[in-house]
């Protein structure tokens, strides 16, 4: 069992423990850190759990073994530089850092601790997902043309100040949920050479954004997201022999070329509590973690690069 501590108790914090209190057998949340310690000490009553004052508290904690980190995006590379250094594994929510310089900084400092990182890209671990890469890398769909994905909702429309700062997330939605889609489509199809970003303002900043991707392998891509609208998630993925599309965290629908579409139902995966069991894994030895180090960076280098579109009206290469 991984003895961890989560820092950030907000809507995604949350999330988290619900995905894994009294769920997992790999992974026990042991502390709990907020700004609110308010929110803190009810939080540590309602699952049983330790407070402790500060991330720095916790990185001193010898009965913690990994951290997650549900913080602003900005602070990431500090957090998991200072967690590197106290022999901590670090788990981070996405994305993983605001630039790639601070990305490969830090990969260096956890790679000279020899710690485990872990990402929150938890799209990965989905079962339509797992499907639709599973039907990739066996050749059902051929070659990989097009994908697209959008989620949009309106949960971070209310107020949450730092998600609206455009030094957090310069594209918006993008940062936060668009994100996903970048990072399981290069799961699917590999490294990203080229993007073109817009973010717009109907009614909050950067309210609506949407991005075109290309391929170093030739496919294409297009990720969007709108933060003022109800609930709306979509992931397709064009082959040359066939598409795949998910219709639902349990079912997948499938045409292949000739033939009519078909429905495959499966078994629902949290994919939260995959993730960071997934993790827990990785740092027991058991498995190999789904995402590597380099992937990481390559998240974070597409985000620079879908910014730097944003301000240039052009399409632009991925470092």
């Amino acid at each position: 069992m991984l003895n961890v501590a989560l820092i950030g108790l907000g809507w995604w914090g949350q999330t988290h423990i619900r995905a894994l209190h009294e769920k997992s057998d790999k992974v026990r949340i042991d502390t709990v850190v907020d700004l609110n310690s308010d929110l803190s000490e009810k939080t540590a009553r309602e699952i049983g759990a330790r407070t402790a004052p500060s991330f720095e508290a916790v990185l001193a904690d010898d009965a913690i073994e990994a951290v997650i980190l549900v913080t602003p995006h900005s602070q990431h590379t500090e957090q998991i530089v200072a967690g590197a250094g106290a022999g901590k594994h670090i788990f981070t929510e996405k994305p993983f850092a605001l630039s790639k310089a601070e990305a490969e900084r830090a990969v260096a400092a956890a790679e000279a601790a020899n710690i485990q990182l872990g990402l929150g890209h938890n799209q990965r671990y989905g079962a339509p997902q797992t499907v639709i890469k599973q039907m990739i890398d066996a050749g059902e769909l051929g070659e990989v043309m097009h994908m697209e994905g959008n989620t949009s909702h309106d949960t971070l429309s209310g107020p949450h100040a730092w998600r609206h700062d455009p030094e957090q997330a310069p594209g918006g939605g993008l940062w936060h949920m668009g994100s996903h889609y970048l990072d399981l489509f290069q799961h699917y199809a590999g490294p990203i050479t080229e993007v073109y970003a817009q973010a717009l303002e109907r009614i909050i900043p950067r309210d609506t954004a949407s991005a075109l991707l290309t391929f170093e392998c030739g496919a294409s891509a297009y990720i969007g997201n709108v933060m003022v609208t109800h609930d709306n998630r979509m992931g397709n993925v064009l082959g040359s022999k066939g598409w795949a599309k998910m219709t639902s965290p349990t079912s997948v629908e499938v045409a292949m070329r000739g033939g009519e579409a078909k429905t495959i139902d499966l078994d629902m995966i949290d994919p939260v509590r995959a993730n960071m069991e997934g993790f827990a894994d990785a740092i027991s030895g058991t498995a190999l973690y789904k995402f590597t180090n380099e992937q990481m960076i390559h998240d974070v280098a597409a985000l620079d690069a879908m910014a730097v579109s944003i301000k240039s009206g052009k399409r632009e290469f991925v470092a």
